[in-house]
């Protein structure tokens, strides 16, 4: 990729589609951009352009009116679903919201996130402040081995104003008011657009968390034949409308235990039921939905050590659960919503989402589309090191980055060629990050497979300007 070629660009090609843009100009222009900030990623655009005209093209990019998230991520989009077509097994797909908050002198120019305290007046009244920022909302496939397909779905918006808000909602019942006016309605729109782009809606699996239980979303994933699991907080209406979910699952036996490891490397014990539930919609809006047959999944901690709040997972699918094996599977799915975080993180620490300077919503709505499709690539990388490790590197990586890393790797008296493994080539990556490859160590995380990519592509330039030079 450092010397611009097209056969180094590959990947960058099948990730856009330049015919997606009214002018041509604009899609070249893209598809040089994405290969300027893949080379120097994390760092600020006139360090990636390297020089004013380059950086003033950037910037008009970005600044022109034809150009907006949706052109950018079309090629991604539709090269997720091809990768899905070739997968195997179930899909899941993830949903989550995050937001970029910046520093303006005139945020106004870009809008506001939410309210956050910001201290105590003399008197001890809160102070509250409002963050400036963009809000995305994505979803993110990935195959049952844990490998990011790509995205399916991103929405980017901000908010204007916050006033009245929490008085409104002490005034309006907010389960009669209609799923299309609110901004939760983002959940639907993603799930119909993932099931459309990726098709074979059985094959689908929806993932989301507690702010994605709405029954809205239940009835509309049964209209298009799709499935979802979802972390539930709301205790439902359910059988005859005289008793709630939770009543009715109280009088559930424990099917199975299931003992899991959590973030800190320690073991919890969780007990786990689950039972097939009429659940009833809310009472607001009970004429225009119907009572769903549903599973619900309860896994509580049993002996919860000291000083850590207990598991508490209750889970909602329309998948039928038989047994608890069954049941502890499609907690495994849920727990599988922990990548699109990490997806998050790489957006926000490896491409320094954050650090941005542009002064409008719009230019960094556009940007932040580009990090996207850089961030998956390296998340791609990651896991795929984990998913495939025996694949041949091709998959990933060009002739002219293999034949670096042969190099690079051979002075240090190691021989990858021997191996010629896909994990190999990935781990020699990560070594320039700062991976340590001892023994026991596991597979290598998204942070040091971006540092090392950095490097790689640092290395792959000044490579190419030797030979250009010496020949």
């Amino acid at each position: 990729m450092g010397d611009g070629s097209k056969k180094d660009a590959s990947w960058i090609d099948a990730e856009i589609d330049g015919g997606g843009f009214r002018d041509a100009r604009l899609g070249e222009r893209l598809r040089k951009l994405m290969r300027q900030l893949d080379n120097s990623l994390g760092q600020p655009i006139p360090m990636a352009c390297e020089d004013w005209a380059n950086t003033k093209a950037a910037y008009r990019f970005l600044a022109n009116g034809s150009v907006n998230e949706g052109p950018i991520l079309a090629g991604h989009f539709r090269a997720t679903a091809q990768r899905a077509a070739a997968s195997d097994g179930l899909i899941l797909v993830l949903q989550d919201t995050t937001e970029f908050v910046y520093q303006r002198a005139s945020p106004e120019s870009i809008g506001f996130t939410k309210h956050v305290n910001s201290g105590q007046d003399k008197d001890g009244r809160w102070r509250q402040h409002k963050l400036c920022g963009v809000m995305m909302h994505a979803s993110l496939a990935i195959t049952l081995d844990g490998l990011p397909l790509g995205l399916t779905a991103a929405r980017f918006w901000t908010r204007a104003q916050f006033k009245g808000l929490l008085a409104l909602k002490r005034k309006v019942n907010q389960t009669r008011v209609p799923i299309e006016t609110k901004e939760s309605f983002r959940w639907l729109e993603n799930m119909r657009a993932s099931t459309s782009l990726l098709g074979d809606a059985a094959r689908l699996v929806h993932i989301g968390d507690r702010e994605n239980d709405i029954y809205e979303f239940f009835c509309a994933t049964q209209e298009l034949g799709t499935h979802f699991v979802v972390r539930t907080c709301v205790n439902r209406l359910a059988g005859n409308g005289k008793h709630t979910v939770a009543a009715e699952m109280a009088e559930v036996a424990v099917a199975g235990y299931h003992r899991l490891e959590i973030a800190d490397g320690s073991w919890a014990n969780l007990a786990v039921k689950f039972k097939r539930i009429n659940v009833l919609p809310p009472i607001g809006k009970a004429r225009r939905y119907p009572p769903l047959t549903l599973t619900v999944i309860h896994a509580k901690e049993v002996d919860a050590p000291e000083g850590r709040k207990p598991i508490d997972w209750k889970l909602l699918t329309d998948l039928p659960v038989e047994c608890a094996e069954e049941a502890i599977e499609k907690m495994a799915w849920y727990a599988m919503r922990w990548k699109i975080e990490l997806f998050f993180k790489i957006l926000k620490s490896g491409c320094s989402a954050e650090k941005l300077k542009l002064r409008t919503a719009e230019r960094l709505v556009n940007l932040l589309a580009i990090f996207c499709i850089l961030a998956w690539r390296i998340f791609w990388m990651t896991m795929l090191n984990r998913a495939l490790p025996d694949e041949s590197p091709d998959c990933a990586l060009t002739a002219t980055e293999i034949n670096l890393l042969d190099q690079l790797a051979g002075r240090a008296g190691r021989d990858l060629a021997s191996s010629s493994t896909l994990s190999a080539y990935l781990c020699e990556i990560a070594r320039l990050g700062g991976y340590l490859a001892r023994k026991h160590d596991p597979p290598p995380g998204n942070m040091l497979m971006w540092r090392g990519w950095s490097r790689l592509m640092d290395i792959q330039l000044g490579a190419a300007i030797a030979s250009s030079r010496y020949g």
